[in-house]
């Protein structure tokens, strides 16, 4: 993985005398090459998501964080540093992104990538536009993209008097927010409402086929920079009737390949006519754009249209239709479609019930469309599904969390490319307040996300809390004469991997002791056990370390500097009634520069061990008291998944102490250490 920020070249030599190294190494600190490319803003174009390969092909392994694949979402931002082709001949861009805020490079493949912005020259007018409507400049970047292509789009920019946060929340409620219960596990809420975490399956909702979204799905559907694209803007396009450019033409070709391109039904007069036809006719006379009325029937029916409500055969129902599932949601012991179908078959004239006909339940169910929707202001695809007018979050005319975008989608392809590139269509751009920096990306894991333990024990004293699953700290006091103590745990799925059991020495004092629950899809889960071993009855050691900073319950000390050597750190420890020793990590007494995973050891009178501590030096990953490239070189590995580090180890890797774990920011600040531009502090 090369870690690339500037055009300058930079020559760095170093002697290692570990040659297998060199490799590695070359990722991080080769020298950078010039090729007279231009670098140029591209935007990742693709339904799902987009993998990041290590070199120009799929020969090439994909590239990765955090023992994790970097996957990129339909419309992230990226930066074109260069073209390589693979051995098949096809193009590659060469990338540098910003990911989970660290900077990565990598290689994708030209057809997923969007570089339209590099035609758009300057336009002061669409600048002063932009900025007028109060865009963020995280919106700006994909706008003008579609402004080089678009002239005539027209894009507004709707301020809503809401916390970013707190939207998420609300759209994450239990039931408020669906999704297929055959979707990736990411995509489904493990709230314990619904998820059963003893059984690991997903409770359903609305007859049983669906889960409640994540609460990182919802994020993902929530945030209008994932889909300011062609494909999917049009979700945000003003919903009632143009005729201008909402045409017949244009509605054939939205509704190709559907069951409304191969059948005909009555229309308003009892004559065969094509659904285009009467979806026109029925946008006249509702104000509803009729491109808006196909994408929801074909998203409530599908595209072939077995949809059961607009069937006309189901028992007791026969002859009734409900093409936008009006009052289709399962309650009282009803299924949605029965539900659907007894909504159809009221009688109600201002929305032509009951729907004895398709042509009524297509007019009554746009006019109702119309009239609760549209002019209530939910005026966009995007506000029927999240609703801010009156009380928000109440009146959804979709639980599908992604049906917005999917409704999007299906619109856009009602547009011929010479009809966008002609008409003025206006789009109204929700933006909330304190959203976050960087685009909610989509998540991508799957596999059981179930990582909680169904037990854990200690083989001495007694944990003062009652095991619970979802407890995940314990306290146990033992007595002096207790040196060690075995933890069992036992994980509820057995897919999920455990670690931190087995026996502990314990040092007098406050021990701490993880367990570590790996669930199949990655995600972890931490239970700590603090163990106490009382001191000595016999003893009054006490000790006082100055100038230092110490962690007592993780035995840590840190804030040393680089070239601290044992009989420095002497002069900071005060003992009373004991000794202090300074040990390598197993044990053997040390002089000289102390490294990461050195020991400071207080000892009682006896010489027995009262309380022990390891020394943590950020940036020193491999302990030998150095920082170097050997440090950065065991940070790649674990950041690439080939060796990963532990213990104080792992805490030493982070060296931007920024409690984010192990990123390539971390060997980035060594090297900008080793170079001299930067110095890395304890």
């Amino acid at each position: 993985m090369e870690y690339k920020r500037n055009r300058k070249k930079i020559k760095l030599i170093c002697v290692v005398t570990v040659m297998s190294m060199i490799s590695g190494l070359f990722a991080f600190f080769a020298p950078e090459k010039i090729y007279g490319y231009d670098p140029k803003t591209g935007i990742v174009q693709v339904d799902d998501v987009l993998n990041v390969r290590t070199g120009p092909g799929t020969s090439y392994a994909r590239l990765t964080y955090n023992g994790q694949n970097v996957q990129l979402t339909n419309g992230y931002a990226i930066t074109i540093t260069g073209e390589a082709y693979a051995t098949d001949g096809s193009k590659w861009y060469q990338i540098e992104f910003d990911y989970n805020n660290s900077a990565l490079s990598g290689y994708v493949h030209s057809n997923y990538v969007n570089e339209s912005e590099r035609s758009y020259t300057s336009d002061g007018d669409f600048e002063t536009y932009l900025t007028k409507q109060g865009f963020p400049e995280d919106y700006k970047v994909y706008l003008r993209q579609l402004h080089a292509k678009y002239p005539n789009w027209v894009f507004e920019a709707d301020h809503l008097d809401y916390d970013w946060n707190t939207v998420v929340q609300q759209e994450s409620v239990t039931g408020r927010s669906l999704i297929s219960k055959s979707s990736i596990s990411s995509w489904k809420s493990t709230e314990t409402d619904a998820y059963n975490w003893q059984t690991g399956v997903w409770y359903g909702f609305d007859g049983g086929s669906w889960a409640a979204a994540s609460k990182e799905l919802v994020a993902y559907a929530l945030d209008p920079r994932n889909f300011l694209n062609e494909n999917y803007i049009f979700q945000f396009e003003a919903l009632s009737y143009q005729p201008a450019y909402q045409t017949e033409d244009g509605l054939v070709q939205m509704l190709a390949g559907t069951f409304m391109a191969r059948n005909e039904i009555a229309d308003g007069s009892g004559n065969a006519n094509t659904y285009a036809k009467v979806l026109m006719d029925v946008a006249a006379k509702t104000g509803v754009s009729p491109f808006c009325l196909a994408a929801s029937i074909i998203q409530e029916q599908g595209s072939d249209g077995t949809g059961k409500l607009i069937s006309g055969t189901v028992s007791g129902y026969e002859g009734y239709y409900n093409y936008f599932n009006w009052g289709a949601y399962a309650s009282g012991g009803n299924s949605a479609v029965i539900n659907g179908l007894i909504y159809a078959k009221k009688t109600d004239s201002a929305s032509y019930r009951p729907w004895n006909t398709r042509y009524k339940s297509i007019l009554g169910g746009a006019t109702l469309y119309g009239k609760s929707y549209i002019l209530a202001g939910q005026d966009t695809i995007y506000y029927k599904k999240f609703d801010f007018v009156g009380i928000p979050y109440t009146h959804q005319y979709m639980t599908h969390i992604i049906a917005a975008r999917d409704e999007g989608r299906t619109t856009a392809k009602g547009y011929s490319d010479a009809m966008k590139s002609s008409l003025t269509i206006v789009f109204k751009i929700p933006v909330y307040k304190n959203m976050p920096s960087s685009v909610c990306p989509m998540p991508v894991k799957d596999g059981s996300p179930n990582n909680i333990l169904s037990s854990l024990t200690v083989s001495k004293g007694n944990m003062t809390q009652s095991f619970d699953s979802f407890t995940q700290q314990y306290d146990v006091t033992v007595e002096n004469s207790v040196s060690s103590i075995t933890v069992n745990a036992t994980a509820v799925d057995g897919k999920a991997s455990v670690s931190g059991t087995g026996t502990h020495n314990l040092s007098v004092g406050s021990n701490r002791i993880d367990v570590t629950v790996v669930a199949e899809n990655g995600t972890s889960r931490v239970y700590t056990i603090y163990v106490n071993r009382k001191a000595s009855a016999n003893t009054n050691t006490d000790y006082k370390i100055r100038l230092l900073t110490v962690d007592e319950n993780a035995g840590l000390i840190s804030a040393l500097g680089y070239g601290t050597t044992a009989e420095n750190l002497l002069g900071c420890v005060e003992v009373s009634n004991g000794n202090v020793v300074i040990t390598d990590e197993a044990g053997k007494e040390k002089s000289g520069v102390l490294g990461t995973g050195d020991k400071v050891r207080i000892l009682n009178a006896d010489k027995t061990l009262y309380k022990e501590f390891q020394i943590l030096l950020y940036g020193d990953v491999n302990g030998d008291g150095e920082l170097n490239v050997k440090d950065a070189y065991l940070i790649r590995k674990d950041i690439l998944g080939t060796e990963k580090l532990s213990g104080v180890y792992a805490k030493a890797a982070d060296v931007n102490k920024g409690n984010d774990g192990i990123t390539i920011k971390d060997a980035y600040m060594i090297k900008k250490h080793i170079l001299g531009q930067m110095k890395i502090t304890q």
